[in-house]
Parts: C-alpha cells; structure tokens; sequence
C-alpha cells in the first residue's frame, strides 16, 4: 500500500509554511558516501544512531542505500510524533513489507480502519480478561516448566536460553490466542503451527530478499504461510462452533461485534491472530532472553527476586491477584525493557510538512522515534548504561518525565497487547523462580542485533539446576 493510498484515508493535517519555514536549519548528520549514505548503519545500526545521537544530539538524518530517515530520541518530539501531530504520522509504505505478510491487524492499520478495530479488539485485554488468560498462562507455564525439569539433571543443566524462552512463549500465546479445545481435535498439528508461526515471527523481523525472487527460502516461507492459513482458518471455524467462550484471545475476537452488531469477517480475525501472535511471543521471549543477560554477575537481584516469589507464593504458581504484589519482578521487567526494548525504534510516514523543534520535517521523510536512544537519554536517566531496577521503584515514578519511557511505543497507538505481555512475563518468571536455581554464564560478547526486533548476536547460555 503506497503512501498516497494514506493520504485518503487519514484525516490531513495541516501543512504550512510556518509549521516548516523555509529558514529552518537543516537536520544535522554525519557525512554520507555515494550510493552506501552510512555504510557504518549495515555493519549495526543500533551501535550507529546511537553514535548519531552522541554526535549530533537527539535529532539526525541517516541514510542506508536508499533509505532516508530522521532519527529521534527526545521525550518531546516522541510526544509531537506519537500524540500531538500524530495526524500527520502514519503507518505508510514503510509498513508494506509487514503488510505482506500480517495482513491488515491493529499493527499494520492506520486511521478509521485501525480506530474502529481497535475499538473491537479492546475488550479483549480488559481486567477480566487477562485474569482469564494469566489462568491460561499459569497452566501453559506449569506443563513447560514439568517437561524442562524432566529434561534437566538434578545437579543442573546448561541450556540456550533463548531457544527455551521461544518454547515457553510459543506454548503459553498459542494456548492463550487459541485454548486448549481448538487443537485437541487432532486435525491440526501444534507441532506444525508452532513451526509455522515461528518462521513467520522470523519472516516479519528478518532480512529477505524480494518474494518474487524464487530462492528455496521464499518458496518455503510461501508454503509455510499458505499452510498457517489454512490451519488458522480452521481453528476459527472450529472456535465459532464452540457453544461457550474458552476463555481465549480467538474466542474474544469471535464474540466481537461493532456498533451495528456486526461480527469481524475471518480474514480480519485471521489478521489479528497472526499480529498478536508475532507481537506477544516476540517481545515475551527476547525480554526474558535479555534479562538473563542482565543477570548475569548479579546475584543481588537474582537474590531479591527468588526472595520476592517465595515470600507472595510460597512455593505455589501464581495467580492474577498475586501480580500487584511482585513489585520486585516487575521492576526487573521494566529495566530490561528499558534497556533492550524487543522494539529499538518504528517508522512513521509523514504526510505534510512539519516542524520539529527549530527544524522542518517535509512531507514524504520518515522519522524513527529511537526508543533506544531515548531510553539512555542522559537528561532523563542517571547512570543510563547501569542496570538498575531499584530506578522503577514505585516511588520514583512520579518524577520521571510521561515520554522518556516507552517500551511499548505511546500515544493511541501503544501496543495494545502492552499488559497482556508485562502479565506474561511476571508470570513465567516467578514460575521459574520457584522451580530453578539460575546461573547465567558470562554473555559480554551477546551483543544485541536490530532488525525489525532487538535479538541476541549469539546464545545466551545459563544453568539451570532444579530447587526441589
């Protein structure tokens, strides 16, 4: 979808010469080369705006082959972009490739069409509803946690943390998008969908050459979304056929209508599906996989936390209510998104010319709000590069400046799946708390790769030793 087919469908905001004078500095960057711009950004892009931001503040242009963008870090211009103007910032071409492959969810949406669905979907994440699912997710949680202790020696196993996060989170989303009923039938495999969604998790935050280019990459990439169709389909029609609510995401979704009563059609049920299950196992798998990285050499917060769970539970898994209580947990959570946020930056389409500060945004540019960046503003973080959860403490909250953190982007267009993962999250950790004994291996050389999501360069190994 180009980014003329946007201008139709978002209300136009106004484009002035006095929003973007002609007089207005130019955007500062560094020197570009003939047809690379900054080959530094193909050798890492983090490691690059974050030099950017160094060298010329919290606003800079940036340019990879053809691609030309403006990258920000400013709590201030988060907000004009994310809120304020954010009229004028959409989700334009820059999304197609994600288009391709989602369809039209609540990611990939913009203006009346995103508005109407996401009034839709809402219900969905409510207090009731995620009590409903923690249960879910408590259960999934419980049976992969049975199964990895089995697999592991009494006196501790060293495991890749990574790939035992992506099996914890692949089992407890499709357990919480589907419920157990929907794939009891036997006519859809979970090994196969679990395969699939997983390539397409890595379709969505990889790098591929063009679809039409016939690489067995691509063919099997096709096939794989052609058969994840047909069994998401398929789990739909069976979750319309159930006579009550299973408690699930795709039963929520079903029982949806809009103001005229109508239901959502399947292809967009199938759309939602898909987005939230990219979103929620992505961002649950490498947060926990980085806070193991966070971990490691510090004893004193793997003390406090193990501490913490005993002290709510008492050995027992936890429930909905016992989340408001793992203070300690979440902070450690919210640390490691500030940190290493699954989303480093997104990409915004501008529609008519604008100003930022002292400096023109024209219309047709892309701007990157940098959450990297901005989480690591020196203005607003002491000692930004430390690792220290005592900063989200509940009393410091207050002080801290509404748009500097924003793990989950912000505005109307926050993630709305934002508690559905933090619940995830509070809730696989304090299991795994309680049943294992952890001791993360020296990771300095984990460095952390941008794509499309913030993933590790290499495994992150920890041991794992059973506590009873």
């Amino acid at each position: 979808m180009s980014s003329s087919n946007f201008r139709s469908r978002v209300q136009q905001p106004r484009s002035s010469s006095e929003l973007a004078p002609p007089s207005a500095p130019s955007i500062p960057g560094s020197r570009q080369w003939p047809v690379l711009g900054h080959p530094g950004a193909l050798r890492g892009l983090l490691p690059f705006m974050e030099r950017q931001q160094a060298l010329h503040g919290d606003i800079f242009r940036m340019r990879v082959l053809r691609f030309r963008a403006i990258g920000l870090a400013h709590p201030e211009h988060m907000q004009h972009v994310l809120l304020g103007q954010r009229a004028n910032y959409v989700k334009g071409d820059t999304y197609d490739s994600t288009r391709n492959i989602l369809g039209d969810g609540l990611l990939t949406l913009d203006g009346p069409a995103w508005k109407g669905r996401r009034a839709l979907a809402q219900p969905a994440f409510h207090r009731q509803a995620l009590e409903r699912l923690a249960a879910i997710m408590s259960e999934s949680g419980a049976r992969f946690f049975a199964a990895l202790s089995a697999r592991v020696t009494p006196d501790g196993q060293v495991l890749d943390a990574h790939r035992e996060m992506v099996k914890l989170t692949l089992e407890v989303v499709i357990a919480s998008l589907f419920g157990a009923g929907t794939l009891d039938s036997g006519e859809v495999s979970y090994q196969a969908l679990g395969d699939a969604l997983e390539l397409l998790s890595e379709g969505v935050n990889g790098v591929r050459l063009p679809d039409w280019i016939p690489t067995p990459h691509n063919r099997k990439f096709k096939r794989t979304v052609r058969e994840l169709d047909r069994n998401v389909y398929q789990i739909i029609e069976a979750g319309r056929a159930l006579s009550t609510s299973n408690g699930s995401l795709l039963s929520m979704l079903l029982d949806a209508r809009d103001g005229d009563g109508n239901a959502l059609p399947n292809k967009a049920v199938r759309d939602e599906v898909i987005t939230m299950f990219v979103a929620g196992h992505e961002t649950s798998a490498l947060t926990l996989t980085w806070l193991f990285t966070l971990l490691a050499g510090r004893q004193d917060v793997l003390n406090r936390m193990q501490e913490e769970v005993e002290r709510v539970l008492g050995g027992r898994d936890p429930r909905f209510d016992d989340l408001p209580q793992l203070v300690y947990v979440r902070q450690v959570i919210d640390e490691t998104l500030r940190l290493r946020p699954a989303a480093p930056m997104i990409a915004r389409n501008a529609l008519g010319d604008d100003q930022l500060g002292q400096y023109a945004v024209r219309a047709g540019e892309i701007v990157l709000p940098f959450f990297w960046g901005l989480h690591r503003h020196p203005d607003y973080w002491s000692a930004p590069q430390r690792f220290d959860p005592d900063r989200f403490a509940p009393e410091h909250a207050k002080t801290r400046h509404p748009w500097c953190y924003l793990p989950f982007s912000g505005g109307p267009r926050s993630c709305i799946g934002n508690m559905f993962a933090l619940t995830e999250m509070t809730i696989m950790l304090a299991q795994l708390l309680n049943r294992f004994e952890l001791a993360v291996l020296p990771c300095d050389d984990v460095k952390p790769v941008a794509i499309g999501t913030t993933r590790p360069s290499k495994p992150v190994y920890v041991k794992f030793t059973p506590r009873r």
